[in-house]
């Protein structure tokens, strides 16, 4: 069994975000959160749930492409 704990995980998931070269604004607006919520979570204040880390690993991982869609005549940019 692995343990990881709050502080390894505020770690871990820091680290990544400084790797894959983001900003806390950046990765937050990847995620669709706030870049205080970002700064809670590396600071080990506040534990993401289970999509977030998972996201957030993934985001951290992989090339992000933007790209824009029109639903009903709206253009909306998503990651």
């Amino acid at each position: 069994m692995f343990t990881l704990t709050a502080s390894d995980m505020s770690e871990k998931l820091r680290v990544l975000r400084m790797k894959a070269g983001f900003t806390q604004e950046k990765l937050a607006e990847f995620l669709w959160t706030t870049e205080s919520t970002i700064s809670k979570v590396e600071n080990g204040h506040q534990v993401p749930d289970a999509v977030m880390y998972e996201n957030w690993i993934w985001v951290c991982t992989h090339q992000v492409v933007r790209f824009t869609y029109i639903h009903n005549g709206r253009s909306k940019q998503h990651a």
